[in-house]
């Protein structure tokens, strides 16, 4: 299973860039699937006051709900990397696009919209490329540098290293 992390602060364009990877993806057949963290603090909305999370209260190591081809599953604890994965491996994903997650050391795509941002590219592990509206000097860095007006270049250039 291939993983590709989309990461960059708020408002950088990684869902822009997930939707792109992800449409290209399954229009070229492979089986992708996404995975998003959910960076703005607390349980994700929706979740708080429902009859699984009274549940997982209670005790429940896991409580889930599935409601037309919705399935949600919390845990008592936080979920590690390996579980989260181990779900997509059991429906046979070929690739996991992945939102977030910035301390994970999988391939990397880093969104830097200002200037502020840049620390990220010191700060983060196994970046593949980075996407920026910056002029940033290609030879200043290992990987390539892609301009915000070339997302369908990424886009290719990504998936033509997933086949």
């Amino acid at each position: 299973m291939e993983i590709i992390q989309i990461v960059g602060y708020k408002n950088s364009g990684k869902t822009t860039l997930a939707k792109a990877l992800i449409e290209t993806l399954a229009n070229q057949g492979s089986r992708v699937a996404s995975l998003k963290h959910h960076g703005h603090g607390g349980v994700p909305l929706g979740i708080e006051e429902t009859d699984s999370a009274k549940h997982r209260r209670a005790g429940a190591v896991l409580s889930g709900v599935e409601g037309d081809g919705l399935f949600q599953v919390s845990n008592q604890q936080p979920w590690a990397m390996e579980e989260m994965l181990a779900i997509y491996q059991l429906k046979n994903i070929e690739v996991v696009i992945m939102e977030g997650f910035k301390k994970q050391s999988y391939k990397k795509v880093v969104l830097v919209r200002k200037e502020e941002d840049l620390p990220l590219l010191e700060e983060l592990t196994n970046i593949k490329a980075v996407l920026t509206p910056l002029e940033l000097e290609q030879e200043s860095y290992p990987y390539p540098i892609f301009n915000r007006t070339e997302m369908e270049v990424l886009v290719d250039w990504i998936v033509a290293r997933l086949i």
